[in-house]
């Protein structure tokens, strides 16, 4: 009789754990989309377009310019020193805003005490990990720092939209054009060297509209940001409320028969 109170309970929570789950893939679906979308049609639909002349890129709006990241950025290599914080960088968050505690860093980073061998970065740096580029590993630096000699620093020629760039080349369709130019036996061996990174094309809308796609998509992401977390809110209290019941009924906290009693007096009156 538990065992069957307890399969029925879980397959009713499994399945509400289903849709969130499924809503949280759906949430995401759109918000890769829509930052795609606007970092490569723009904002407005009826704009004329042309073509890029990068398959990655396909066509873009007439009046944005097309040009290689290597006459956006130049490669820096300045040696760090000892009163700037070094900086992380991740696949998913892009550059810090400060240095972490060791407790805080994943166990397969390890720090060089001679801080002379990173690498300095200034606000507004593009910095990519040659061998995560392909999976979205770049960041906008926001307050000047240092990072790993790994790390490849690409520094504006000319004041630009270093994170629009950074939000372009995370997009799915970048990613792939990332790999395409990245080398190495295997895909966890792929390095993308500034040589090749620089040779990318890339389509930058005027200043104004730089601004404006980058509001769009800070308004819009925080929308899909805020369902996300509610579903995985409402996933956490299910897988909880999961095992608050199988402890419940094992333990006998729970009346298992007068459950069972009130389900099949629901069964007999459907």
């Amino acid at each position: 009789m538990v065992s069957d109170f307890l399969d029925r309970e879980m397959a009713t929570i499994e399945a509400l754990i289903g849709e969130q789950q499924r809503l949280i893939e759906l949430l995401t679906e759109k918000r890769r989309a829509l930052i795609s979308r606007a970092l490569t049609q723009g904002l407005n639909p009826a704009a004329r377009m042309k073509a890029s002349g990068a398959a990655w890129l396909g066509e873009v709006p007439a009046h944005w310019q097309v040009v290689r990241l290597g006459s956006l950025f130049r490669e820096a290599a300045d040696p760090g020193h000892d009163d700037l914080p070094v900086l992380s960088v991740s696949i998913h968050h892009g550059v810090s805003d400060r240095e972490f505690d060791d407790d805080e860093l994943d166990r397969k980073v390890v720090r060089s005490e001679d801080r002379t061998k990173y690498k300095c970065v200034q606000v507004g740096d593009l910095v990519y990990n040659m061998m995560r580029a392909w999976q979205g590993g770049f960041g906008t630096v926001s307050v000047p720092g240092m990072v790993s000699p790994a790390y490849v620093v690409a520094r504006p020629i000319t004041p630009n939209c270093t994170e629009l760039i950074e939000q372009l080349l995370r997009t799915p369709t970048a990613v792939e054009e990332l790999r395409r130019h990245s080398h190495g036996v295997t895909d966890f061996r792929l390095r993308l060297y500034w040589d090749e990174f620089k040779t990318i094309k890339v389509a930058i809308p005027p200043p104004d509209e730089q601004r404006d796609v980058l509001a769009l998509l800070d308004r819009e992401t925080a929308k899909f940001d805020a369902l996300t977390a509610e579903a995985e809110s409402a996933i956490n209290l299910l897988q909880e409320r999961r095992m608050a019941l199988i402890s419940a009924a094992v333990t006998g906290k729970i009346d298992v028969r007068g459950q069972a009693a009130t389900q099949r007096k629901a069964e007999v009156a459907a």
